[in-house]
């Protein structure tokens, strides 16, 4: 009998990678999709799917006992604002009104202990997305000096914010920092800093200084690439070895065609 490995399930194309990377290691999915969230067509994937709305943990760990799960993958976003849109169920309110402060760290990681308190381990999403992680060096496109300069300063700007839990994201131009990442998301940040500072915007983003890669992994894709052209950003900077890349072929084929370079860095930019 296959192994089971339970999956929940959010926003974007991760939850179909983590489904086939299931697949490939012979065991089974038990998925669950994430109501408002999840793409409905993961759903005809595997043979073991049920949606539950975000805030009902009680039943989503239920669930995973039914059909004696014991592992389990987070794959996907959610949107941040649902911590002021309630629909929390008992158990999650009792977690969420025992923490001190309520930022993404904080929440995730008390969920994450919640389920492993009822025997569900949750694994790294960098053990099932490895593949998708970006290596080092220029993806499209060489940096001039200036840019480069700019990389660096959205880089460890976004180090700071993200060492605070504020957003992993920075938008930059000409060594101004133009928008931060904060409950709104990576994909509005970009356009906002395109609002603010016009064409030619540098997008930059990194891990949090202690990522849990249980969690929240940074991402980029098909929807940051359009949050660029939008915003007619022309440089994507991401931080090599901790980024996951996803739909890689659309992304390049994307940035090529609207002139967008993509460069991998790693952390030695600021001691360069």
């Amino acid at each position: 009998m296959n192994n089971k490995c339970g999956l929940i399930a959010g926003r974007g194309n991760l939850p179909f990678e983590v489904v086939r990377e299931i697949a490939h290691r012979g065991d089974e999915a038990v998925v669950i999709g994430l109501k408002g969230e999840v793409r409905p067509e993961l759903s005809g994937l595997v043979s073991r799917y049920t949606e539950i709305a975000p805030g009902n943990m009680g039943e989503m760990i239920a669930y995973f006992r039914r059909e004696q799960v014991t592992k389990a993958v987070f794959a996907g976003k959610v949107g941040k604002e649902a911590i002021f849109t309630g629909g929390f169920d008992a158990m999650l309110m009792k977690l969420l009104n025992a923490l001190p402060q309520k930022n993404d760290d904080a929440i995730l990681g008390a969920v994450v202990d919640a389920f492993e308190d009822n025997g569900i381990q949750i694994l790294k999403q960098t053990d099932y997305l490895r593949e998708l992680l970006v290596k080092p060096g220029n993806i499209t496109g060489e940096l001039t000096a200036a840019e480069y300069q700019d990389v660096k300063l959205g880089f460890r700007m976004a180090k700071a914010s993200g060492d605070l839990d504020i957003g992993q994201t920075v938008v930059v131009k000409n060594g101004v920092v133009l928008a931060v990442e904060a409950i709104e998301g990576t994909d509005r940040a970009i356009i906002r800093g395109g609002e603010l500072g016009g064409p030619g915007s540098v997008v930059v983003k990194v891990s949090k200084p202690r990522q849990d890669e249980r969690f929240d992994v940074p991402t980029v894709g098909k929807g940051t690439l359009e949050s660029m052209i939008e915003a007619k950003a022309t440089i994507l900077a991401v931080e090599a070895e901790k980024t996951l890349l996803t739909e890689k072929e659309f992304v390049l084929e994307m940035a090529e065609s609207n002139g967008i370079k993509i460069v991998a860095v790693s952390s030695d930019i600021l001691a360069n």
